[in-house]
């Protein structure tokens, strides 16, 4: 005998309603009365009615080809579904949903995002990258306007070209500070951004050795913070193009760690976890440096750490 129980799908913030056997979630939701978006009447020719697959996933029939083509051609990250080809395939089956565009503004919003060719919010594990000059700021009120700022120019400058040649993005220049992630297309992401750490410390020395001790009387020191973790990934901005922004709780501890450099008396600290991302740390010198734990402010749990730079010079 058939098993032809309705299944149940809640869309978060909104309401809950059933859904029949062999109906799509689309046409369940309109039948609902829910005011879902379907700018191409349900075919499977534009991305409205998407919507994020919170719970149950895998309990909705397979994506079409049509649903394919249109998920590679857009960029869907692992959870987003199109209403109009989606179908409950499990009885009784219990979805939970974000229904993504909920009013004009929304699909205003999501027009001017695809004609620019910006991607979708997803979720990525990331290598992230926190940099900050050290004592910068007694520097900067004791000189003129001008040097100040031609200083700044020819360290990121520097450090810009460290973090390209080893694959990583830039994502936010602040004041005397910089956050890069690495690993945004793929493959290993901790072991360049080791590296990147290294030569942008060994590259600073040379710079404040040869030029800014040299013309200006000061010495560049910078803090560098690594950790490990999954972010969330998207263009948000109030300019013409928006900005990738990566954000999340690990991005927290990546700048914390950075924070920790001068208390730890050491330029370069990563996180255990980013270090148990490598596979072969031996290849970076690696393979007898001992973790300690440290407590980091604004983070819940003690983290362990290997001290990978030098410590800091009197003075």
């Amino acid at each position: 005998m058939s098993d032809d129980r309705a299944a149940t799908v809640e869309l978060l913030g909104e309401r809950t309603f059933s859904l029949a056997p062999g109906r799509t979630i689309l046409a369940g939701a309109l039948a609902a009365g829910v005011p879902h978006y379907h700018a191409c009447g349900g075919n499977a020719q534009c991305s409205t009615c998407r919507v994020y697959v919170e719970r149950g996933a895998e309990q909705l029939t397979p994506p079409s080809a049509a649903e394919r083509r249109l998920a590679e051609k857009m960029g869907f990250p692992d959870g987003v579904r199109l209403a109009c080809q989606a179908r409950a395939r499990t009885p009784g089956a219990t979805l939970v949903l974000h229904r993504i565009v909920r009013d004009e503004d929304d699909l205003n919003l999501f027009v001017r995002t695809h004609a620019r060719g910006r991607s979708l919010g997803e979720q990525r594990e990331l290598a992230l990258f926190f940099l900050d000059i050290r004592g910068f700021t007694g520097f900067a009120e004791s000189s003129l306007p001008f040097d100040v700022i031609h200083i700044l120019n020819r360290f990121f400058a520097l450090v810009r070209g460290a973090l390209a040649e080893h694959g990583g993005r830039v994502i936010e220049v602040a004041g005397d500070g910089l956050y890069a992630v690495f690993g945004l297309e793929g493959g290993d992401a901790v072991a360049p951004a080791i590296r990147a750490g290294r030569q942008i410390i060994d590259d600073v020395a040379r710079f404040s050795l040869d030029y800014t001790e040299r013309y200006f009387g000061y010495r560049v020191t910078i803090g560098v913070g690594l950790h490990y973790g999954r972010v969330i990934c998207g263009h948000v901005g109030i300019g013409v193009d928006g900005a990738l922004s990566v954000i999340g709780y690990p991005v927290n501890v990546a700048a914390r760690l950075q924070a920790a450099t001068k208390e730890l008396n050491n330029s370069f600290v990563v996180s255990r976890r980013a270090i148990e991302r490598l596979d072969d740390p031996g290849a970076l010198g690696l393979a007898d440096v001992e973790p300690q734990i440290v407590f980091l402010r604004g983070v819940r749990e003690p983290c362990a750490v290997y001290l990978l730079g030098a410590p800091y010079r009197d003075g």
